[in-house]
């Protein structure tokens, strides 16, 4: 045997080893967060904006290989870094207890760069940081962006049909030409084609380019162009119904002008970022992989793992508490003017996750109504699920919001924000406002929401919390049905009061029991 072929196996010998445990961290990882695994798998298979999720892992894997050539600098494990895994795992615990998917996964890919970064060191760690933040992509996010792409987009619109002198209005995400009405749904916002193009963005910046501005500029590129480019879609639609008066047959062909249209922007994007390629690519690597010692970056991977399990270690203790049965709590009491209607078939209906009791009634006073639908929570560990973000204010299948907003009211003597929504289902106009009740603590922000509630869950202490929304119609004016809205919550009583007493029951009743 030749000596420089003994000196190759040397050299590959511990990087064999090496990534044989990264491997069998990656599934003890895998093990700890399967519920992030599981929810990023589930999605990707479901939802065509994060199919490309599949592709993540290969495509990091081929740009390391690409850079090949630069890697070899031999693995200097930097045990400091291995501090951050307690502080992430902790951080972990909190996104869980929240109950945010998409924050748990995106800490868990941070632990993974951790583990990475220790076992690596920093000199090496640099020479592939590039493919491994493109990591990040396995996360299904950016659902969170959706209504804020709806009314840009739905604004661009109505500015570039005002530039080509359309007769328009508009309300909220409706747009109205004399031709017929537009909805700038979910599904025309624009997400999965920006998705698609940080991701595509993202690998060609890596694999064209070398010099970090370059990569910056082709990614900013990459987020602004197909924002602004969906709004002149919607615009292309629109107007094209207005010149050829046939509104049916372009909304149902708009799906295909639609990719046809962001084929062209992306086609578009490749050939003018081609201009401004590096060509010139490292010579190809023929020296033998440099030896390093073991024991160090194996301690590392070892001991990222274990402190990355702190999080579920806790979580599991919090998941074994005794949940409040909530299967016999009243709903909040109504007081007079106010009456219940015996027949309540309004077609206005919260979409709620998954609520342990919910309540929808309607009641009538002096010749106005209110419809009302009230979820309860019993929280405990993971079981959190009163902020979703596929929680609907209305079915959308059959009512449109067209705006949405907050407002200030008095409650009871205290000042607080309840969130504002207008919705229309044909001829039917409704004003509703929905907020949320958590310990004690009355609010609109579904972020304040979840950290309140966190905090109760985090210290043991058991509570009940609701979603509450009502709903009346605007049959006189929006000033008019606030009036009534406003009327309706004073007649509900203090809510937080109201969860108090729910909660003393449950417990009085275990007690019995």
């Amino acid at each position: 045997m030749s000596v420089s072929t003994a000196e190759s196996r040397a050299g590959t010998t511990p990087w064999r080893i090496l990534g044989a445990a990264l491997a069998l961290a990656a599934l003890a990882l895998g093990g700890l967060f399967w519920r992030e695994v599981v929810g990023a798998w589930r999605v990707w298979l479901a939802s065509p904006t994060y199919n490309h999720g599949f592709l993540v892992l290969p495509v990091a894997l081929y740009l390391i290989w690409d850079r090949r050539a630069e890697l070899d600098v031999p693995p200097r494990a930097d045990l400091r870094v291995l501090a951050l895994l307690p502080l992430l795992s902790l951080a972990w615990l909190g996104a869980a207890v929240l109950g945010v998917l998409e924050l748990q996964q995106l800490v868990v890919i941070t632990i993974v760069q951790a583990m990475l970064l220790a076992a690596f060191g920093w000199p090496l760690y640099r020479r592939m940081l590039g493919p491994l933040l493109y990591l990040y992509l396995l996360v299904p996010s950016g659902e969170v962006l959706v209504p804020t792409l709806q009314d840009f987009t739905a604004r661009f619109a109505v500015w570039l049909l005002q530039l080509a002198h359309v007769p328009v209005f508009s309300d909220g995400i409706i747009i109205s030409i004399p031709e017929g009405d537009f909805i700038v749904a979910e599904a025309c916002a624009g997400l999965r084609f920006l998705i698609a193009s940080i991701a595509f963005g993202a690998f060609f910046a890596l694999l064209v380019y070398r010099s970090w501005w370059k990569r910056a500029a082709f990614m900013a590129t990459s987020l602004i162009v197909p924002v602004f480019a969906n709004g002149v879609r919607a615009f292309g639609i629109i107007y094209l119904a207005h010149l050829t008066s046939d509104v049916t047959a372009v909304e149902a062909d708009h799906i295909v002008y639609g990719w046809g249209f962001f084929t062209l922007i992306l086609l578009l994007l490749i050939v003018i970022g081609m201009r401004f390629a590096d060509r010139g690519r490292p010579a190809s690597r023929t020296a033998a992989a440099p030896a390093f010692a073991l024991r160090a970056p194996l301690v590392a991977v070892a001991a990222a793992v274990a402190l990355a399990a702190i999080g579920p270690a806790y979580l599991s203790f919090l998941d074994n508490a005794q949940p409040l049965d909530l299967s016999r709590a009243a709903p909040p009491p109504v007081a007079a003017p106010w009456t219940l209607r015996a027949d309540d078939n309004d077609s206005w209906n919260p979409v709620i996750v998954a609520p342990d009791r919910a309540f929808r009634d309607g009641f009538e006073s002096a010749g106005h109504d209110v419809e009302r639908y009230v979820a309860l929570y019993a929280a405990y560990g993971r079981h959190n699920t009163l902020v979703r973000s596929q929680n609907r204010i209305a079915d959308e299948d059959v009512w449109a919001r067209s705006t949405r907003g907050s407002t200030r009211i008095d409650l009871h003597g205290r000042p607080v924000t309840v969130s504002v929504a207008e919705l229309h289902s044909g001829a039917k106009t409704r004003l509703a406002w929905y907020f949320y009740v958590v310990d004690g603590v009355v609010t609109a922000n579904p972020a304040e929401a979840k950290l309140v509630q966190a905090r109760a869950i985090v210290e043991g202490r058991d509570s009940v919390s609701a979603f509450v929304a009502i709903a009346t119609p605007i049959d006189n004016g929006a000033a008019a049905a606030r009036q009534v809205l406003a009327s309706f919550v004073d007649a509900m009583g203090p809510l937080p009061a109201y969860l108090d007493r729910v909660r003393a029951e449950v417990h009085r009743a275990a007690a019995r029991s």
